[in-house]
């Protein structure tokens, strides 16, 4: 895969894309070199204009299905949390707001300050 991208940062690049060009990109990013890889490769390659290459396999993803249709489902997450919620505000209201935690009923006679 890596003499692939290599080969196509070639190209990008203005270069032609030979085994020596492959190595040197290669190298460059420190990439294990092979060889018999990067022969293949260019035998494969020789002859080919890679624009072409390309298109070509645009066109046979055209027919290959891919994503949609995915939509439906999981709807459930709303309808937790708002019953979580409303369990919260019932125990809430069933602790009374705190009583005489500060000191009296709020009669304003001072308390503890």
């Amino acid at each position: 895969m890596s003499e692939i991208a290599a080969l196509l940062l070639c190209k990008v690049g203005g270069k032609g894309g030979s085994a020596d060009d492959i190595k040197a990109v290669l190298e460059a990013a420190g990439a294990e070199i092979n060889e018999d890889k990067i022969s293949a490769l260019t035998a494969d390659m020789d002859g080919k204009d890679i624009n072409d290459l390309l298109a070509a396999g645009m066109e046979k993803l055209k027919d290959v299905p891919m994503g949609g249709g995915g939509g439906g489902g999981g709807g459930g997450g709303a309808a937790e949390a708002a019953e979580e919620e409303k369990e919260e505000e019932e125990e809430e209201m069933e602790m009374g707001g705190g009583g005489d935690l500060f000191g009296g009923d709020g009669g304003g006679d001072g308390g503890d300050y």
